[in-house]
Order: structure tokens, then C-alpha cells, then sequence
């Protein structure tokens, strides 16, 4: 390769992209609504205003409020008194556009439930550890839900993920549990699904019951204080249910789980 070709690469390697005018307006107004400094509720100044203060053209504008409304942060409505109305950032948001990811990269449902396998022992450590107190009537009510679920294995099944969902919940980890409930519908669905797929080929009942008196266990464990004894018996519960599940649990992936809920 010659010298000029070396720096012809050499430059393009170091181009910067310039943004777009309309990237630069949804920009600024993203920073202020995720700042606070918009309320939720609100409605932006209206066009004329909003051209003006940032200097561009209503085409420019117009593409910047759908970029925002692409993101869920505000909603347009038409009409003599419409406008763009502000809305917080939503996991609802950003659990569709991860279902989108896990479905582009074949994400099986056995590996959302692998997440769980690791992530489930550790927040109940620290339930255990530091809120042994307020945490186990929270999750007494949710095995009420599992114990007046029990004759229908999607209802019982989707009790039985919540449960789950709310122990992580419960270690009060906000990065974790953001991250977790973006994966939690998608779980609750699939749990439930191979809760039934289950129930149609053996009778699952003695499996639900091993289910709930293991959740009770949690429970009084957790009550202890005893971290390492709770995190001890939850990886031990998750492995035996994995292992137990295997036959329905397949290769389905999320797109198939969520083309049919």
C-alpha cells in the first residue's frame, strides 16, 4: 500500500460525523426533559417560539419532536389546542426495543431464565441481609396470589414469576431492578407458557406445591437474617426448577414467546 493510500485511510479513519440540526434540537430538549427541568405533563412552547430559540427551520423542528416521539418522550396531539405534551423516560419503552434485540440475536428463553439463575440467590442474599423485616409480608402476598392461582397452571405460572420478579426487587438495587424489569414481562410470560406446557403432559400439581412450600422456606430464611443460608437454598431451588423444566423450556426464543402474548 503506498504512502497516499496510508493517509487517504489515515483521514478517513478519523472523520467525525456532524449532527444533524434536528439531532442537536431533540438533544438539548432530551437533557431537559430527563433532567426534570420540563415537567412531565407539560407542553413545549409552541413552534414559532421553539424555531426562533433554536434557530432552524419548521422542517428542522418538526423532525426533532418525532425523534422524541419515537423515544416515548412526549405525545402529539393535533388540532387547534395540541401540541407535544412531555412524558418521562418509560421501561415500557425500553423493554420493547430490548425484546427487539433479543429477538434480532436469537435470544432463547432458556437463556433469559439463566439470567435469573444468577441474578435470584444473590438479591436474596441481600434481602435477607438488609431488609429481613419489611420484605417477607411482601412476599407472603405474593404466594397468596400462587396459592389462589394454583387450578390454572398461566395464572399460577405468572404468580410464580412475579414472585421472583419482586425478590429482586426487593434488594432495592435500582440499576439492577431497571434492568431486570426490562427482562420481567418477557419472563413472566415465558414461565407461565412452559408452567402450562407442563401441566398438558404430566399432572404438575405436586411440582406447584414443592414450588410454594420452597418459596415459604425463602421466607423464613430471609426472616433469620441468615444471608448466606437464603442465597444458599434459592441457587439450590432455581437449579432443581431448571433442571425440572428443561423438557419445556426448548429452544423457543423471545419472538416466539412474544408473537404469542
Amino acid at each position: 500500500m503506498s504512502q497516499l493510500e496510508n493517509d487517504v485511510k489515515l483521514k478517513q479513519s478519523h472523520v467525525v460525523r456532524v449532527p444533524k440540526a434536528a439531532e442537536l434540537v431533540s438533544g438539548d430538549l432530551r437533557k431537559r426533559i430527563v433532567r426534570g427541568e420540563v415537567k412531565e405533563g407539560s407542553t413545549l412552547l409552541p413552534e414559532s417560539d421553539m424555531m426562533a430559540r433554536f434557530g432552524v427551520s419548521r422542517p428542522t423542528l418538526r423532525e426533532a419532536i418525532r425523534i422524541l416521539e419515537s423515544e416515548g418522550l412526549i405525545t402529539v396531539t393535533r388540532g387547534a389546542r395540541g401540541g407535544a405534551i412531555v412524558r418521562r423516560p418509560s421501561v415500557s419503552v425500553a423493554t420493547r426495543y430490548v425484546s427487539l434485540l433479543l429477538q434480532a440475536s436469537g435470544t432463547t428463553l432458556s437463556d433469559i431464565y439463566r439470567v435469573h439463575v444468577l441474578v435470584e440467590p444473590a438479591a436474596a442474599r441481600v434481602v435477607a441481609e438488609k431488609f429481613s423485616k419489611t420484605a417477607p409480608p411482601i412476599l407472603r402476598k405474593s404466594i397468596a396470589d400462587g396459592i389462589d392461582k394454583f387450578d390454572s397452571d398461566f395464572a399460577y405460572g405468572t404468580a410464580a414469576a412475579r414472585f421472583r420478579n419482586k425478590l429482586i426487587e426487593l434488594a432495592d438495587i435500582p440499576p439492577l431492578s431497571l434492568l431486570m424489569g426490562m427482562l420481567n414481562s418477557i419472563f413472566a410470560s415465558y414461565w407461565a407458557s412452559a408452567t402450562v406446557a407442563a401441566g398438558r403432559q404430566i399432572d404438575n400439581s405436586q411440582a406447584k406445591r414443592r414450588g410454594l412450600r420452597s418459596m415459604e422456606k425463602l421466607i423464613t430464611l430471609i426472616e433469620s437474617g441468615d444471608g448466606e443460608a437464603t442465597e444458599a437454598h434459592w441457587r439450590k431451588h432455581t437449579e432443581f426448577v431448571k433442571r425440572a423444566m428443561s423438557n419445556w423450556m426448548g429452544a423457543a426464543t423471545v419472538i416466539d414467546i412474544m408473537d404469542e402474548h
